[in-house]
């Protein structure tokens, strides 16, 4: 007697994607005019009932240079599989702030912060100033259920394999996100620990902590953002390196604004500061379709001459 097979499941999957490009005025340090692809992609993401009050998800999101029709390296941008029920949802794989359990540090910036444009290309903030962790490889992602506005996320992965030398050596890391969100307000802490068997190399980071809070006024919500990253530092290099972010984002209509203030501490210059300010102007033609053009002024390096960069851009984003 053929054993019987559990009956079959309901599943959907949805091809979705984001076309996002600038044409840029560079100058400064190399001046530049560009046309400039800001992190387009092309995805597949889906989910399964397996009853129960239990489903699956899955998702594949490539990288894709919009400007020249290249991949990006790695190709994926995410690639993971997970489960999720009333304990709250984990996933396993190369994951990013698009998977089901977010990014615990990543997800609670673009939360609190508004960027400008996009955080890519020329405006990119969250990896230059915020050190946000988003992408990681090898990793085990989980995010609680929402208990009345709250929510907990939390990131392991391994950054590298002992059988490989000098390429992370084994190297670990775990994140995490305590988070509030309920009507106009915002807040999140952030927490992220690295360990090396061995130790940690020169110039490595150790640990990071950030808090955040924002808090819509109708129209206009403006926020802060704080953060230190810890590392092994050297004789001319910064052992604590912290940074801040103030801003808003004005919305009404098809027209929104965003202007952000922002300071990081150069680890590799005990006394150089990287500040930088950012005007923002969209235009949304559609709920997938709008129209940008922003300024960007990025000082680089307070403790080194003429390095210094502005940008200047318009460009448009695609939904689908």
């Amino acid at each position: 007697m053929a054993a019987a097979l559990p009956p079959a499941s309901a599943q959907s999957t949805q091809i979705y994607g984001q076309v996002r490009l600038t044409a840029n005025s560079i100058s400064g340090a190399g001046a530049v005019k560009e046309l400039r692809d800001n992190a387009s992609r092309l995805g597949f993401r889906g989910t399964e009932d397996l009853g129960g009050g239990l489903g699956a998800f899955f998702g594949l999101e490539m990288g894709i240079s919009a400007d020249d029709g290249s991949g990006t390296d790695p190709l994926y941008r995410n690639s993971y599989t997970g489960l999720r029920g009333s304990f709250g949802a984990i996933a396993l794989g190369r994951l990013d702030s698009s998977n089901p359990t977010g990014s615990p540090l990543y997800s609670q910036v673009t939360s609190i912060v508004s960027f400008a444009a996009n955080d890519a290309g020329a405006t990119a903030i969250g990896t230059t100033i915020l050190n946000g962790r988003n992408r990681t490889s090898n990793s085990i992602g989980y995010m609680s259920p929402n208990w009345g506005g709250f929510d907990v996320r939390a990131r392991y992965y391994v950054r590298g394999a002992p059988a490989t030398p000098n390429v992370e050596n084994g190297a670990k890391s775990l994140d995490l996100g305590f988070n509030y969100a309920n009507g106009p307000l915002r807040a999140g802490i952030g927490f992220a620990r690295d360990s090396r068997p061995g130790g940690l190399l020169a110039n490595e980071f150790s640990d990071k902590w950030q808090a955040g809070v924002r808090y819509a006024f109708g129209p206009v919500a403006p926020y802060v953002l704080v953060g230190k990253d810890s590392y092994k530092n050297t004789a001319t290099s910064r052992g604590e390196v912290g940074y801040w972010i103030v801003g808003a984002k004005y919305s009404q209509n098809a027209h929104s604004v965003v202007l952000n203030f922002m300071e990081r501490d150069v680890q590799t210059s005990r006394s150089g500061k990287r500040k930088r300010e950012q005007l923002a102007y969209a235009y949304a033609l559609s709920k997938r379709t709008e129209l940008q053009a922003f300024i960007d002024r990025d000082g680089v390096d307070s403790s080194r001459r003429n390095v210094a960069v502005r940008a200047i851009g318009v460009g448009m984003r695609h939904d689908f």
